[in-house]
């Protein structure tokens, strides 16, 4: 009787714990990895190695150019890990995403901000939530970021990944595309006295102007080398976006408008007269002035998985066989490999292989240079 007195005790005590913990975590909102590192603990061989990978992870220095894929197969003999350094752009929504084809495992994404020109943060800006395989990523400046991906521990199955950007802003002329700009930031005006603070978007006299953005209108009017224009901000403290030479105007000052909302129509007034129809797009920063829009509105497609690879280790196929930091030839290359050397595959991108010699030694050979195998 005491037994089972003991026992319903007990339960009922680690479901009040559960419940606590339900609880705390709304508050403290933890990441995926924090919840999983709970049930490990320090003297587990299996969780220190694994953990012992994430921190030397910290410190590679691979590079890749989005948009970017990988495909591959998830062995934990390899212990696998992902590290990527990324170039991002204000303006942009970075994101990534893992699947896999065991959907019940767990992989964890974490993103770091540089500290300073060399140093990377210690602790994730960001890191996927638990029950996610995905994170996303809005730079307020340009700046390189560091990716990490991980899976769970003894995981063994076949993966991809995902690591692109979209525009954080909707694209301003209805109907059109990124051929339709055709005049650029920066680019050179009145004999160089002066600098394009924007891009120029052509269409179609009459072709609709819209809000790119939730917002509110600042300011309309008729003045200037813009002509009829448009100023809409974006947020309270955000910016002001700015749209020029329209034919005609189609809202009014004070008024709040959605993302896809009518502002008015592409024309040619004020110092476009001698030009076509066009659109000129600004955006404008607090004290920092003009910033270039086009990483705001520049439409980008999502990557497609393109090939897949099904083998965990490999053979070099030659001598001084080159190992680069990045999947193409005009990344540096880090290191030569002899004919016959095994290498663990984590990965594949296109027509180069992700690849792994040592704990320290990592990088990508194309792969006319290697041979996949079934084992090491």
């Amino acid at each position: 009787m005491k037994i089972k007195i003991f026992a319903i005790v007990t339960f009922l005590a680690l479901m009040g714990c559960k419940q606590i913990q339900k609880a705390t975590d709304v508050v403290t909102q933890p990441t995926a990895r924090e919840v999983y590192e709970r049930d490990f603990n320090d003297e587990n061989t299996q969780f220190n190695q694994w953990k012992n990978t994430y921190n030397r992870a910290l410190n590679d220095s691979l590079k890749i150019e989005l948009p970017y894929t990988e495909t591959g197969i998830f062995n934990h003999k390899n212990n696998p890990i992902y590290s990527y350094l990324v170039s991002v752009q204000e303006g942009e929504k970075l994101i990534v995403s893992a699947e896999m084809e065991t959907d019940s495992l767990f992989v964890f994404i974490d993103l770091f901000q540089k500290k300073n020109d060399s140093v990377f943060h210690e602790k994730p800006k960001i890191s996927n939530e638990p029950e996610t395989k995905s994170i996303t990523y809005e730079s307020g400046k340009n700046e390189i970021i560091k990716v990490i991906i991980q899976p769970e521990i003894i995981a063994n199955t076949s993966f991809s990944f995902k690591i692109y950007s979209v525009p954080t802003y909707g694209f301003p002329v209805s109907g059109a595309t990124n051929k339709n700009i055709q005049s650029f930031w920066g680019a050179t005006r009145d004999g160089g006295k002066r600098s394009h603070e924007g891009v120029d978007i052509f269409a179609k006299r009459g072709t609709p102007v819209v809000a790119v953005t939730d917002g509110r209108i600042s300011s309309t009017g008729n003045r200037g080398l813009g002509g009829k224009q448009v100023w809409l901000r974006d947020g309270l403290f955000g910016s002001s976006i700015y749209y020029a030479h329209l034919d005609s105007i189609a809202t009014s000052i004070g008024k709040r408008v959605k993302r896809g909302d009518t502002l008015g129509f592409v024309g040619n007034t004020g110092n476009a007269k001698t030009t076509a129809p066009h659109l000129h797009f600004g955006i404008y920063k607090g004290y920092s002035g003009a910033i270039n829009p086009l990483p705001f509105i520049k439409k980008q497609e999502v990557p497609e998985i393109k090939n897949a690879n099904t083998n965990s280790f490999g053979k070099v196929t030659r001598n001084n066989a080159e190992l680069r930091l990045g999947s193409s030839t005009k990344f540096q290359q880090i290191a030569s490999l002899k004919r016959n050397d095994s290498v663990s595959i984590l990965g594949k991108n296109n027509s180069w292989f992700h690849i792994q010699k040592n704990d320290t030694l990592k990088g990508f050979m194309h792969q006319s240079l290697l041979r996949p195998t079934s084992s090491n």
